[in-house]
């Protein structure tokens, strides 16, 4: 951790916004517009995995979606090894792109059903213009495939006829096939079986390990980004509330939002996971005050939501404080 901190980062993300238009109210000409991601700044180092986790809807996607540009973002500075990613076009666009993948959460509907596993993987290739022939294409996918545990003999199959593991592979090597420098993991093991989950993540850390590849890898899997993260950053309502090192944050976390996460997470002992909520929540609710809670009339209901209001609604510890992280304020 401490030669990537030295290293020059591979990636910085200042103050990046992406807000949708929403419908205004009969009559009335203001526009008004949702906030899916609101002033995220991070940097990311080569070599390193940041864990981006969060609760459903709190913009993950959306950022590592905008970060790529597969979405435009609205506002914000991307720079990828210095150079402004953002103003990029043309042939400038097309070669960054080429160092900047993703794989998609669905492995499904990712995947052309009208192609093959081999156009697949090689679409990326034909693209960028790598080889002159189409036997030098197939060389290079066929390797590809071996290096994610594809049998080569899979070619000329199509995705209907892989299991959701094997497509998700298939989404890998598609990923890698460019021998990218960073690549947005958005949420790549979510819709597979637990046992299937294991085997994706070690290839993952395999690859970048032999490929020297940085993730920005996204889940709601607590345990997941424990396992494969060197840095988590904690989303909430579009923000970032807390950014800091993967044992720092486990073990000691800051903002309130943050340790009601991790107490979320089930314990083998029947009443300690609720205990320790409760005991997580009372101390934030007590002793820190401040900004404001989003109410949802659908979970306003529920009296052990409010109690949890209060906590997550409790102002956040300010990066300028004695500490040695990075808390932001929602």
């Amino acid at each position: 951790m401490s030669e990537q901190m030295n290293e020059m980062p591979l990636l910085e993300v200042r103050h990046l916004r992406k807000l949708f238009p929403a419908k205004s109210a009969f009559g009335t000409r203001e526009k008004k517009f949702i906030k899916a991601v609101d002033d995220v700044s991070f940097t990311l180092n080569p070599r390193e995995t940041l864990g981006v986790v969060g609760e459903s809807g709190c913009g993950k996607s959306t950022m590592g979606r905008s970060v790529l540009r597969l979405i435009e973002p609205t506002d914000g500075e991307i720079l990828y090894k210095g150079q402004d990613f953002k103003k990029a076009s043309g042939q400038e666009l097309r070669r960054m792109r080429a160092e900047m993948q993703i794989i998609f959460q669905d492995p499904y509907a990712s995947l052309n059903p009208r192609m093959t596993i081999g156009e697949i993987i090689a679409e990326p290739l034909n693209i960028q213009k790598r080889y002159g022939s189409k036997e030098e294409t197939r060389e290079h996918v066929l390797k590809v495939m071996e290096v994610v545990g594809l049998n080569p003999k899979y070619y000329n199959r199509y995705p209907h006829e892989f299991s959701g593991g094997q497509r998700q592979r298939i989404g890998i090597a598609r990923s890698i096939v460019l021998g990218p420098s960073l690549v947005v993991c958005d949420e790549p093991v979510s819709a597979l079986d637990v046992s299937i989950q294991s085997q994706v993540l070690n290839l993952l850390r395999h690859l970048q390990e032999s490929m020297g590849m940085a993730y920005i890898f996204i889940s709601h899997n607590l345990s997941v980004i424990r396992h494969i993260s060197d840095r988590v950053m904690v989303m909430y309502l579009g923000h970032v509330v807390e950014l800091a090192d993967k044992k720092q944050l486990y073990e000691n976390p800051s903002h309130p939002y943050t340790q009601a996460l991790l107490s979320a997470i089930p314990l083998p002992e029947r009443h300690s996971t609720r205990k320790k909520v409760r005991q997580i929540l009372h101390l934030a609710a007590s002793s820190i005050q401040g900004a404001l809670w989003l109410r949802r009339s659908a979970l306003w209901k529920s009296r052990s939501l409010r109690i949890l209001a209060a906590a997550i609604c409790a102002r956040a510890i300010s990066a300028g404080d004695v500490i040695n992280r990075c808390t932001f304020c929602i």
